[in-house]
């Protein structure tokens, strides 16, 4: 009995989804021939030149955020750029410094040295 109610209730949703969904529109009316165009009055062109002045503000406005979001998104292009430099000029001056097991052998001398061989053994140098 519940499925039977359940069929039904979701018969009846689907039917009210694609009735209200899918029904047409109707038509529009026939287009009718327009009244001659009346020239706005005084008011309504001083309205409307301040609008415009308004948008035009707004739009400086967002021109000038442009060019500083353009200006900081540089500024940081190049502080990047410059952090890379430094890093590299680092790394370029550990060359002829010995690194890793080679280091070791070095500081450590015979103590771990069998370590260290085992560890190259691994490595395969």
């Amino acid at each position: 009995m519940k499925r039977f109610f359940t069929g039904v209730l979701a018969l009846l949703i689907a039917l009210a989804f694609s009735t209200s969904t899918f029904a047409q529109a109707t038509p529009a009316a026939p287009a009718t021939p327009a009244a001659p165009a009346v020239p706005a009055a005084p008011a309504q062109g001083k309205e409307m030149a301040e609008k415009e002045k308004e948008k035009a503000k707004e739009r400086a406005e967002k021109e000038k955020k442009a060019e500083r979001k353009a200006e900081k998104a540089k500024e940081k292009a190049e502080r990047k750029a410059e952090k890379e430099k430094e890093k590299a000029e680092r790394h370029a001056k550990k060359e002829g410094k010995k690194h890793g097991l080679d280091r070791a052998d070095e500081a450590a001398g015979e103590h771990g040295k069998q370590g260290r061989e085992n560890a190259r053994e691994k490595q395969g140098r």
